[in-house]
């Protein structure tokens, strides 16, 4: 279950177009020479793929808390109970609100989405990504599945749901990756080791070290399709010629990583390995 990424005329924005659905817009501006469109092709029974856009009336994390309560009594309504893959785009990520971090209120709004509805943090999460989009607002949209993926994690890495206390009041609500049947979900990728950043200022050295982290979940060969968010435009001929050869299909958008010393974050749909 690979997307593709077709030919697009919108350069200023992102359109995510999902099987029997509407596209979703994302206001991300894309790199490189030509425009493109993600596709995910006629999904595998069992699988649904659904999206919510919300405007900011409310602070983010009322409005995150909301969206994701809503979103989980959509799909055990419809009786696919599973979020194998969720995409945020929050506006102005890295804004200070109120003495926290956009992205901070955001993980608050989520993780307590996920307790109230009776999700557990080591079982039961998505593979995820949260970026930044200018202004304010809230766009997510997922993949639910009718049974369960398998929650796995990097052992480079904390989990990001015990992160410590330093990157929030509430831990990020994600796995580093799921694998649904054939199908691994690797979330957004980053030069993190530990849970501390890693060469920060230098975005050749954090492409290497988030190869590595995607690395240690599939290896880079089986992965079909890769998602590259940029921070600094300027980054974009460097990261795009050294992934020409990594990965087959690459997308690239100019976007807020989580933490402000990140440069770059990859996310990734691959092939999962065959067990010998």
């Amino acid at each position: 279950m690979i997307p593709r990424y077709a030919r697009s005329g919108a350069r200023d924005s992102f359109a995510v177009c999902g099987t029997g659905s509407q596209p979703v817009h994302v206001p991300l501006r894309q790199l490189g020479p030509e425009a493109f469109a993600e596709v995910w092709p006629p999904l595998q029974e069992g699988v649904l793929f659904g999206s919510v856009s919300a405007d900011e009336t409310k602070p983010i994390e009322e409005v995150t808390r909301e969206v994701y309560a809503r979103v989980i009594e959509e799909v055990r309504a419809a009786g696919y109970p599973y979020f194998l893959r969720m995409w945020n785009h929050v506006g102005s990520l890295n804004e200070i609100e109120r003495g926290l971090e956009r992205y901070q209120r955001f993980c608050a709004g989520r993780h307590d989405a996920f307790i109230e509805a009776g999700y557990h943090h080591d079982v039961d999460l998505p593979a995820a990504s949260a970026v930044g989009t200018p202004g304010r607002g809230l766009v997510t949209y997922y993949l639910a599945a009718r049974e369960p993926g398998v929650q796995i994690e990097n052992p480079r890495q904390v989990s990001a749901y015990r992160y410590p206390r330093q990157y929030g009041p509430k831990s990020p609500s994600f796995s580093r990756a799921t694998i649904w049947r054939d199908t691994v979900f690797v979330s957004g990728t980053s030069s993190v080791v530990g849970h501390e950043t890693v060469h920060a200022g230098d975005v050749a050295a954090q492409l290497e070290e988030t190869l590595r982290n995607i690395a240690m979940l599939v290896p880079l060969a089986n992965v079909g399709a890769a998602k590259t968010y940029v921070r600094r435009a300027a980054d974009y001929p460097l990261i795009a010629d050294r992934l020409a050869d990594v990965f087959p299909a690459n997308l690239y958008l100019e976007a807020d990583i989580c933490r402000p010393d990140l440069l770059l974050e990859i996310e990734a749909v691959a092939r999962a390995p065959v067990s010998s």
